[in-house]
């Protein structure tokens, strides 16, 4: 009877460890952080919901407090990025709860980056890198732009 418990605890061990695999629970995204840390970017990462477009959030390595991701394959945010070399003055933007975002194909999805965030005397550059996977990235910012607008405000 013994050897019954033993089995069904590691058959329960092995259904969790196959759950958080699944789920992409505990691993470390690799985002390469920002430096030097502007200071509201701490306000905003520490800000970020839990989850965007249903996938969860999963640790960053390097911790850090310019960076976040969610889901696999990870959406991955930078907070202090520099300005986009192919932002000009004619740009089309996405405007979405009130901040302005500029979109940029990339090899398996898509860019934005926030502009003129907080105001365009003083931005701070925010990148959202959506994979494809994703068929709605207009969803992943419109869980992002309201936390923006409210700490930008």
């Amino acid at each position: 009877m013994q050897n019954r418990g033993v089995r069904v605890a590691l058959l329960a061990g092995a259904i969790i460890c196959l759950s958080c695999v699944t789920a992409a629970c505990g691993r470390q995204v690799a985002v390469t952080p920002v430096e030097p840390l502007n200071p509201r970017c701490a306000e905003v990462v520490a800000a970020l919901p839990n989850t965007i477009d249903g996938a969860g959030l999963r640790p960053t390595r390097p911790e850090s407090a310019s960076t976040a991701a969610w889901g696999e394959p990870p959406i991955v945010f930078r907070c202090g990025v520099a300005r986009p070399d192919a932002l000009e003055p004619t740009s089309a933007l996405v405007e979405v709860n009130g901040i302005a975002w500029f979109p940029e194909t990339l090899t398996a999805g898509t860019a934005f980056t926030a502009v003129e965030w907080p105001s365009a005397d003083d931005p701070v550059y925010l990148e959202i890198a959506v994979p494809q996977d994703y068929p709605a990235p207009a969803n992943v910012l419109a869980d992002v732009s309201p936390i923006l607008a409210a700490i930008g405000s």
